[in-house]
């Protein structure tokens, strides 16, 4: 059994127009709302890969029914905690004619002890050996930045595979709960250990790399964009993954999706090479569509991905 965590999920109020300046009066000519937040869209990628997965996470009480509806109409089994308030809606404004989106996100409501500690709870009376606990986003007003790594640690008590997507300082307590799996990119690796964001070398990135796993990550998936990705292991061999071909429609979520199916192979027992294919695969899918990657454009596009190990 696969579960993901959202504790900060988003409704993602999307705004396409063809010119948008500050400060004028702006006209658009279509507008849409999606679910978002780290977790529920990978869990969304492994429900269309027919995995066994539960979302679990929190939401707002004034604005559950959009997410609640969109589970039901995906067939996704959920079990979320309802905090009072509302559940934090991002505005992206998309310029097409300049190809430029602009983002206001928001906060969201304070979220309750109480809330945090029923979730908690709900792992602790869930999780199984063997089960894949996947941790993914940012950390909503009102709970501590160490919640990362009291989550793990629930997971390490039930003998669970424990997966990191966060990053600064809910990335570095997250760190002491040792996860199996962590996917950050360079820049966010520069936020993790305080190093100035610019070009770095391979051996650079790899000392990098090393630096966390002195922290706690067990394996480090680093995502290069369109030049693919290197996965660091724990017994210290390299792989480099390879990207899929298509046409970019929306990056949107295409990081969350390669975590999807890097979790995918560790569900079916997989070769590191197969998880990474899966993982490359599954985030191509997603860019070349208008939301998630689908099952069959997954599997199709896995064939596509070269997978070399450098170490």
């Amino acid at each position: 059994m696969i579960y993901t965590v959202t504790l900060n999920p988003a409704l993602d109020h999307i705004i396409e127009t063809d010119g948008f300046n500050i400060g004028e009066t702006n006209y658009y000519k279509n507008e849409y709302v999606v679910i978002g937040g780290k977790g529920i869209n990978v869990s969304i990628v492994l429900n269309n890969l027919e995995a066994e997965v539960l979302s679990t996470g929190i939401l707002g009480s004034n604005n559950k029914g959009s997410f609640l509806e969109k589970f039901q109409e995906n067939k996704l089994n959920n079990e979320f905690f309802i905090n009072k308030g509302a559940t934090r809606t991002n505005l992206k404004i998309k310029n097409l004619a300049k190809f430029e989106e602009t983002e206001l996100n928001g906060l969201g409501s304070t979220v309750s002890l109480e809330i945090i500690n029923e979730l908690k709870d709900f792992l602790r009376k869930n999780l199984k050996n063997g089960d894949i606990l996947v941790a993914a986003g940012s950390i909503p007003a009102g709970v501590e930045n160490n919640v990362y790594e009291e989550i793990g640690n629930i997971a390490n008590e039930k003998s669970a595979i424990f997966i990191l997507d966060t990053s600064k300082e809910s990335m570095l307590n997250g760190l002491k709960a040792k996860p199996y799996l962590i996917k950050p990119n360079v820049e966010e690796i520069c936020e993790i250990l305080s190093l100035p964001f610019k070009e770095y070398s391979f051996e650079e990135v790899t000392e990098m790399v090393q630096k966390l796993k002195s922290l706690g990550a067990k394996n480090v998936l680093l995502s290069r964009g369109s030049k693919g990705s290197y996965f660091f292991a724990e017994d210290n061999s390299i792989y480099e993954a390879g990207i899929a071909k298509g046409k970019l429609v929306n990056s949107v979520g295409s990081g969350d999706s390669m975590i999807a199916g890097f979790t995918y192979g560790l569900y079916k027992n997989l070769s590191v090479e197969e998880c990474l294919q899966f993982g490359a695969a599954a985030g191509g899918a997603t860019a070349f569509t208008e939301w998630l990657g689908l099952k069959d454009d997954i599997l199709r596009l896995k064939e596509e991905i070269k997978v070399n190990k450098i170490k």
